[in-house]
Protein backbone atom coordinates (compact mmCIF):
# COMPACT_ATOMS: atom_id res chain seq x y z
CA UNK A 1 0.00 0.00 0.00
CA UNK A 2 1.30 3.48 -0.86
CA UNK A 3 1.32 6.36 1.61
CA UNK A 4 1.73 10.10 1.14
CA UNK A 5 2.47 13.08 3.31
CA UNK A 6 -0.42 15.56 3.13
CA UNK A 7 0.62 19.19 3.19
CA UNK A 8 -0.63 22.60 2.16
CA UNK A 9 0.18 23.66 -1.34
CA UNK A 10 3.23 25.83 -1.36
CA UNK A 11 2.31 29.36 -2.36
CA UNK A 12 4.57 32.30 -3.03
CA UNK A 13 5.02 34.92 -0.35
CA UNK A 14 6.54 32.62 2.30
CA UNK A 15 4.93 32.87 5.74
CA UNK A 16 2.63 35.61 4.41
CA UNK A 17 1.21 33.25 1.78
CA UNK A 18 0.91 30.45 4.33
CA UNK A 19 -1.06 32.73 6.69
CA UNK A 20 -3.40 33.88 3.92
CA UNK A 21 -3.98 30.31 2.73
CA UNK A 22 -4.52 28.53 6.03
CA UNK A 23 -5.05 31.17 8.71
CA UNK A 24 -3.97 30.00 12.14
CA UNK A 25 -5.24 28.02 15.08
CA UNK A 26 -2.23 28.77 17.30
CA UNK A 27 -2.92 32.43 18.08
CA UNK A 28 -5.61 31.62 20.65
CA UNK A 29 -5.97 28.75 23.11
CA UNK A 30 -8.79 26.27 22.69
CA UNK A 31 -12.14 27.43 24.08
CA UNK A 32 -14.00 24.63 25.88
CA UNK A 33 -11.90 22.12 23.94
CA UNK A 34 -12.56 23.71 20.52
CA UNK A 35 -10.00 25.32 18.24
CA UNK A 36 -10.36 29.08 17.76
CA UNK A 37 -9.61 29.90 14.14
CA UNK A 38 -8.51 33.21 12.71
CA UNK A 39 -8.28 33.74 8.95
CA UNK A 40 -9.26 36.12 6.18
CA UNK A 41 -12.49 35.57 4.29
CA UNK A 42 -14.48 34.84 2.27
CA UNK A 43 -12.02 32.32 0.80
CA UNK A 44 -11.53 29.08 2.77
CA UNK A 45 -9.78 26.04 1.27
CA UNK A 46 -11.74 22.78 1.40
CA UNK A 47 -8.96 21.19 3.42
CA UNK A 48 -5.96 22.83 5.07
CA UNK A 49 -3.38 22.32 7.78
CA UNK A 50 -3.53 25.33 10.09
CA UNK A 51 -1.26 26.27 12.94
CA UNK A 52 1.32 23.58 13.51
CA UNK A 53 -0.71 20.42 13.03
CA UNK A 54 -4.43 21.08 12.91
CA UNK A 55 -6.20 19.52 9.94
CA UNK A 56 -9.34 21.48 9.01
CA UNK A 57 -12.11 20.84 6.49
CA UNK A 58 -15.17 22.76 5.39
CA UNK A 59 -18.71 21.61 6.13
CA UNK A 60 -19.13 20.52 2.51
CA UNK A 61 -16.07 18.29 2.59
CA UNK A 62 -17.06 16.88 5.99
CA UNK A 63 -20.41 15.81 4.48
CA UNK A 64 -18.70 14.23 1.47
CA UNK A 65 -16.27 12.35 3.73
CA UNK A 66 -19.26 11.13 5.74
CA UNK A 67 -20.57 9.22 2.74
CA UNK A 68 -17.17 8.08 1.49
CA UNK A 69 -15.50 4.86 2.56
CA UNK A 70 -12.56 6.66 4.21
CA UNK A 71 -11.82 5.61 7.79
CA UNK A 72 -9.78 6.53 10.80
CA UNK A 73 -10.89 9.95 11.98
CA UNK A 74 -13.57 12.00 13.71
CA UNK A 75 -14.65 15.64 13.53
CA UNK A 76 -14.88 18.45 16.06
CA UNK A 77 -16.39 21.90 15.32
CA UNK A 78 -14.07 24.91 15.06
CA UNK A 79 -14.88 28.42 16.32
CA UNK A 80 -14.48 31.07 13.62
CA UNK A 81 -13.12 33.62 16.09
CA UNK A 82 -11.72 36.43 13.92
CA UNK A 83 -12.66 36.56 10.22
CA UNK A 84 -12.05 39.88 8.44
CA UNK A 85 -12.68 40.51 4.75
CA UNK A 86 -9.56 40.32 2.57
CA UNK A 87 -9.91 38.90 -0.92
CA UNK A 88 -6.26 37.98 -1.45
CA UNK A 89 -7.17 35.31 -4.03
CA UNK A 90 -7.91 38.05 -6.57
CA UNK A 91 -4.17 38.84 -6.63
CA UNK A 92 -1.80 37.01 -8.90
CA UNK A 93 -0.42 34.36 -6.55
CA UNK A 94 2.45 33.74 -8.96
CA UNK A 95 3.90 37.17 -8.17
CA UNK A 96 6.96 37.16 -5.95
CA UNK A 97 5.24 39.22 -3.25
CA UNK A 98 1.64 39.79 -2.13
CA UNK A 99 1.50 43.47 -3.11
CA UNK A 100 1.59 44.80 0.44
CA UNK A 101 2.72 43.64 3.84
CA UNK A 102 1.17 44.26 7.26
CA UNK A 103 2.52 47.31 9.10
CA UNK A 104 4.52 45.50 11.74
CA UNK A 105 5.68 42.77 9.38
CA UNK A 106 4.04 39.81 11.16
CA UNK A 107 1.93 37.59 8.83
CA UNK A 108 -0.96 37.23 11.34
CA UNK A 109 -1.44 41.01 11.17
CA UNK A 110 -3.11 40.43 7.78
CA UNK A 111 -5.92 39.08 9.92
CA UNK A 112 -5.62 40.81 13.29
CA UNK A 113 -5.20 44.35 11.93
CA UNK A 114 -8.60 44.11 10.23
CA UNK A 115 -11.99 44.11 11.95
CA UNK A 116 -13.82 40.82 12.42
CA UNK A 117 -17.01 40.55 10.36
CA UNK A 118 -19.67 38.47 12.05
CA UNK A 119 -21.73 38.56 8.85
CA UNK A 120 -18.81 37.29 6.75
CA UNK A 121 -18.02 34.54 9.27
CA UNK A 122 -21.69 33.47 9.33
CA UNK A 123 -21.84 33.32 5.53
CA UNK A 124 -18.71 31.17 5.26
CA UNK A 125 -19.00 27.41 5.60
CA UNK A 126 -18.59 25.93 9.05
CA UNK A 127 -15.11 24.56 9.69
CA UNK A 128 -14.32 21.22 11.32
CA UNK A 129 -11.16 19.90 12.94
CA UNK A 130 -10.26 16.42 11.73
CA UNK A 131 -9.16 14.26 14.66
CA UNK A 132 -6.92 11.43 13.46
CA UNK A 133 -5.27 8.45 15.09
CA UNK A 134 -1.54 8.08 15.55
CA UNK A 135 -0.26 5.26 13.37
CA UNK A 136 2.90 4.48 11.49
CA UNK A 137 6.40 5.67 12.18
CA UNK A 138 9.67 6.39 10.49
CA UNK A 139 12.25 3.65 10.98
CA UNK A 140 14.78 6.36 10.15
CA UNK A 141 14.51 9.77 8.49
CA UNK A 142 14.02 8.12 5.10
CA UNK A 143 11.90 5.02 5.71
CA UNK A 144 8.18 5.11 6.53
CA UNK A 145 6.80 2.04 8.31
CA UNK A 146 3.04 1.46 8.15
CA UNK A 147 1.22 1.16 11.46
CA UNK A 148 -1.03 -1.71 12.49
CA UNK A 149 -4.27 0.27 12.13
CA UNK A 150 -6.15 0.04 8.84
CA UNK A 151 -6.95 3.74 8.47
CA UNK A 152 -6.79 6.24 5.65
CA UNK A 153 -5.69 9.45 7.38
CA UNK A 154 -3.29 9.46 10.32
CA UNK A 155 -0.40 11.23 12.00
CA UNK A 156 2.89 9.52 12.60
CA UNK A 157 4.21 9.08 16.09
CA UNK A 158 7.58 10.66 15.38
CA UNK A 159 7.16 13.30 12.67
CA UNK A 160 3.92 15.21 13.29
CA UNK A 161 3.08 14.75 9.60
CA UNK A 162 -0.37 13.90 8.31
CA UNK A 163 -0.05 10.70 6.30
CA UNK A 164 -2.75 9.49 3.93
CA UNK A 165 -3.20 6.15 2.24
CA UNK A 166 -3.42 6.22 -1.53
CA UNK A 167 -7.21 5.78 -1.33
CA UNK A 168 -7.50 9.02 0.68
CA UNK A 169 -5.10 10.85 -1.64
CA UNK A 170 -7.17 9.93 -4.70
CA UNK A 171 -10.41 10.86 -2.91
CA UNK A 172 -9.02 14.28 -1.94
CA UNK A 173 -7.77 14.93 -5.46
CA UNK A 174 -11.26 14.16 -6.81
CA UNK A 175 -13.32 15.96 -4.15
CA UNK A 176 -11.30 18.90 -2.77
CA UNK A 177 -10.04 22.11 -4.26
CA UNK A 178 -6.41 22.26 -5.29
CA UNK A 179 -4.76 23.74 -2.16
CA UNK A 180 -3.04 20.60 -0.88
CA UNK A 181 -0.11 18.55 -2.12
CA UNK A 182 1.05 15.00 -1.52
CA UNK A 183 4.62 13.74 -1.12
CA UNK A 184 5.09 10.09 -2.00
CA UNK A 185 6.76 8.60 1.09
CA UNK A 186 8.46 6.01 -1.12
CA UNK A 187 10.39 8.88 -2.69
CA UNK A 188 12.10 9.64 0.63
CA UNK A 189 14.23 6.52 0.35
CA UNK A 190 15.38 7.27 -3.22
Amino acid sequence: MKFYRLQNKEVNWGDYGDMLLSGTTTHLDRHQGLLQYIRTGPFQPDITISGIDDLLVTEGIKKKIGVSNLQGFQFRPVIKRHIPFLDWTSRNIKNKDPGYYPDNGEPEKYILSLQHSEELAANMENIWEVIVDISGTFADSQTYKQGEKNIDIMMTRDSGWFVVAEKAKLWMEDNCDNWTEFWDLDDLSN
